[in-house]
This record gives C-alpha cells, sequence and structure tokens, in this order.
C-alpha cells in the first residue's frame, strides 16, 4: 500500500502538466464565443488494473448563438496502458440533430482489454489463495493430483510437492526404508516457484476484444427535473484464452487458465466473434444544480436503466439487465465553512442491477447507467479496493460513500478547487435478490485528493484497501 501511495505522489508532477495543458485548451476556448475551434486534451491516468495510460482526446467544437453549450462538438481519442488496455474512439454530441428538436450522441470505436479478469461467478471467493496462484506460490489444483499422501514444503529454496514418505526420508532419513538418495521415493510436481509464476500467472485472466457503435438520445420532460433517455449499441465480441501463450520474458507456456477449464457461457467466444447488441431506455430525476452537474454540492440523481439483447436485435444471446441507481449530495454546515471560502459535501450512491436470462461471462459483470458504466464489484467504478471484476452475479448491490472537503481555491487556470476525498464501499453479488444479507458483504475504504478546474474538469487521485486487497486510481471525473 505505502509503494503504492508512493507512486500516486509521483503521478502529481504529471497532473501539473496535464492541468497546464488543461488551462492552456480551456484559454484557448474563451477567445471566440461563435463559430468553429479546434482544442486538445491529453489523457494521463493509473490504476492498479490497467497501469499507466497515455493519449489524447482532439475535439473539434461549433458554437453558434441559441445553441447551448455548443451546436455540435466531435472528438477523436486514442488511448493505451502499459498493462494491455486500450480505447479508441471518435464521438460526435450534435444538438437538434437534422433539424430535429433532440440532442443526439453517436460514438464508435474499438477497446481491448489485454488482462481482462474473471474470477468466476458467484460472492465468495479465496482473494488470497488468486494471489499465491498468480505469484506462483500455490499451484492450481490439476497440478497436483488429489491424494492425502502429497505434502507441499519449502525445500532448498523452492516450492515442491513430495509424496510423503519421500519427504520423512529427507526429514529424518535413518529412521526410514524410503531412501532419498537412492531415488526410490517419489518426487511429485517438482515445480519452483518462478516455474509456477510462468505457468499461472495468467490464470485469471484471458483477451478481450470489442469493436462498438452506440446510439443515444435524451431530453427534459419540460421544465421539470426527469428526463428520458433511449440508446442503440452494437457490440462484436472476440475472446482470446491465454492457454499455451508465452509471456514476454518467460520460457514456459501458460497452463490453462480458469475460464479454459470452467468454459463458462459464453465460451463460444474463443471459437468465433460473437455480437451482443441491444436497447437502451432510461428514466432519471436529476436535482442537481446545472451549472454543477460535474461537481455537485446538493440534488438527487436517480435513474432507472435498461438493457436488453436478443435475436431481433442481431445478439448471439438473449438476456435482460435493469440497473437502479440513486445519487445523493449534501452539502454539511454551509455556513461555517462557505465564510471560510470552503465546502463539505456528503456525496452517496445506492446500486442495484439484475440480469434476467443468461449473458455472457464477460457481459455478465457489466453496470450500466445512463452516463456510467463498471466492471463488477471492483476496480475504479465500484467496491474501491478489490480488482474489477472480482465480483460478479445475476444480482448485485453496492454503496458508495464519499465526503468531499473542498479545502483550498485558487484563481490559476481559470479557477481550481482543491478537494481532499475519503471514502468507504460495501457490496454484495449473489443469484437471487435473497442472498443480498447482511452476511457476506465486502467492504473497502480508502481517500485522496480531486482537483476541479472550471468547475467542470475533475482530475482525481486515490487509494482503497480492502482486508485483501488494495486499488490506485489516478484519472479524471467524480465516482459518481
Amino acid at each position: 500500500m505505502l509503494k503504492q501511495i508512493h507512486q500516486m505522489i509521483k503521478n502529481i508532477h504529471g497532473l501539473v502538466l496535464v492541468l497546464l495543458l488543461l488551462g492552456g485548451f480551456s484559454a484557448a476556448h474563451a477567445q471566440e464565443n461563435t463559430g468553429f475551434k479546434l482544442g486538445g486534451l491529453p489523457l494521463v491516468s493509473y490504476n492498479s488494473d490497467d497501469g499507466f495510460g497515455y493519449g489524447l482526446r482532439a475535439y473539434g467544437t461549433y458554437k453558434e448563438e441559441g445553441y447551448d453549450p455548443y451546436k455540435y462538438q466531435v472528438y477523436v481519442q486514442y488511448y493505451k496502458t502499459t498493462l494491455g488496455f486500450e480505447y479508441h474512439e471518435i464521438n460526435l454530441d450534435y444538438l437538434k440533430f437534422l433539424g430535429s428538436p433532440l440532442r443526439w450522441k453517436f460514438s464508435a470505436g474499438f477497446s481491448r482489454t489485454l488482462n481482462a479478469q474473471w474470477y468466476g461467478q458467484g460472492n465468495f471467493h479465496d482473494i488470497r489463495r488468486e494471489q499465491g496462484i498468480r505469484e506462483g506460490r500455490i499451484p492450481i489444483n490439476e497440478n497436483i493430483p488429489a491424494s492425502p499422501d502429497l505434502v507441499q514444503t519449502r525445500f532448498n529454496g523452492q516450492d515442491i510437492t513430495f509424496n510423503r514418505k519421500a519427504l520423512d526420508a529427507i526429514n529424518d532419513p535413518g529412521k526410514h526404508e524410503c531412501s532419498f538418495e537412492a531415488k526410490n521415493c517419489t518426487i511429485i510436481n517438482n515445480q519452483s516457484r518462478e516455474v509456477l509464476r510462468q505457468k499461472q500467472n495468467k490464470y485469471y485472466n484471458y483477451d478481450l476484444i470489442k469493436p462498438f457503435f452506440n446510439a443515444s438520445t435524451e431530453d427534459w420532460f419540460g421544465d421539470s427535473n426527469f428526463k428520458w433517455f433511449f440508446g442503440l449499441r452494437g457490440q462484436r465480441y472476440k475472446v482470446q484464452s491465454y492457454q499455451n501463450d508465452i509471456d514476454s520474458g518467460d520460457r514456459l507456456p501458460n497452463d490453462r487458465t480458469l475460464i479454459d477449464i470452467e468454459k463458462p457461457y459464453g465460451y463460444d467466444a474463443t471459437e468465433g466473434r460473437r455480437y451482443v447488441n441491444g436497447v437502451r431506455v432510461a428514466l432519471s430525476y436529476d436535482s442537481r444544480p446545472r451549472d454543477r452537474e460535474k461537481n455537485p454540492n446538493t440534488g438527487i440523481f436517480a435513474d432507472l436503466h435498461y438493457w436488453g439483447t436478443g435475436s431481433s436485435t442481431g445478439s448471439h444471446y438473449t438476456f435482460h439487465r435493469v440497473t437502479a441507481t440513486y445519487r445523493q449530495y449534501i452539502e454539511l454546515f454551509p455556513s461555517m465553512f462557505n465564510d471560510a471560502g470552503q465546502e463539505l459535501v456528503f456525496a452517496y450512491r445506492v446500486q442495484g442491477q439484475e440480469t434476467f436470462g443468461k449473458a455472457p461471462f464477460y457481459e455478465l459483470g457489466t453496470i450500466t447507467t445512463m452516463n456510467e458504466s463498471s466492471d463488477g464489484l471492483g476496480g475504479k467504478r465500484g467496491l474501491r479496493g478489490y480488482a474489477a471484476n472480482q465480483f460478479v452475479d445475476n444480482v448485485m448491490a453496492q454503496l458508495n460513500t464519499e465526503v468531499r472537503w473542498t479545502f483550498g481555491r485558487a484563481k490559476a487556470l481559470g479557477g481550481l478547487d482543491f478537494i481532499l476525498l475519503g471514502y468507504y464501499d460495501v457490496g454484495r453479488v449473489g443469484e437471487t435478490w435473497k442472498e443480498i444479507e447482511n452476511r457476506g458483504l465486502h467492504y473497502a475504504a480508502g481517500g485522496g485528493i480531486r482537483l476541479v478546474q472550471q468547475g467542470s474538469i475533475v482530475v482525481n487521485i486515490s487509494a482503497g484497501r480492502s482486508k485483501y486487497d488494495s486499488h490506485v486510481n489516478f484519472d479524471f471525473n467524480h465516482m459518481f
């Protein structure tokens, strides 16, 4: 954990550069009120699942009177990380598209997760064992024949599994007929920790490739705080197993991975491309201040989101998913903090999701709302002390809480707020809602710092810890 925090501190140097570039970008935009203009946003990030990220988003924005915040905006993005995640996209946001009163958003792109994670379906995982398997400290079950006569021990600096008689002969050769030197006792699975690491470090991973297309529109119901949303999503998946692959720097191929052993529903994507196309519909209530949607201090944002796939949408799989999310922002002791030029906000998110039908394993953990997406209970958008997709099932529920203290403000870069963050997350998954109870809850806690530029660009640096694991994150935006 200390090493990760130290790495976060080193990242602040990169953060300063990002903010300077953002300041230049914002200043360029402020020079004109109408017409077409270009801008750029450097993409610098880090999290425990994907490693260091780097890339660029280039914007083209056309402003015209009567259109707020613009008539249309298009951007092109290139983004890649050191641990093999990439996300490239072209995006168009168009107000009153084709003369209609509606605002439409379109995006098309390509994503690849070289180290996508599958720990199995369910709420109970032996995380220490999972870590031991990755590091080569614990052989996976299929590496050792099931027998009470086998003993794993440390011998000559290596983790070796012995026949019990052979081990007795080594420890006390004078009292056993079995002679280790004469090699008439069996040594089984004589694999060092380094050998096991090379063969097992991809045991919970697979390669996930996905080109995609999205189209969506949304609008308010009159002057109310209610909004409707409709969208289409096209996705084509390809899964590649790491069985028999040799990682760079290693000399031994990977053993069978967990998806090769379990062959979960959707494993057929290893044989050919599979489509998961669907329709999205949502209703929301949003009473956040309109000028503070990116960094709210009061209000409620709740949405009910439906995502459905089937043969009628050109999908290889048929399933439906309903996600309910309630977020609230409460300003605490405003008179005391505002007088000092500060702000204290308590924010929380309650989220529940159920999947009906059979979703492929690589989609089972996806949580989608109107504006958010995450991978299972874990990672940077879920329980922030576990790996992404650590816990997935048909039913998933979580509570995320944050205290955001704006302890300082500066006029630099068009206005900069400094926020000290503390958070606590709790969640659970199950096959049905009957399993979502107090027992078996997973907890994570952490904190960090966030910087808000001009009230709309949020930079987040945080670290969280659970019972057996930790997660570090450096990216943009509040989690909710």
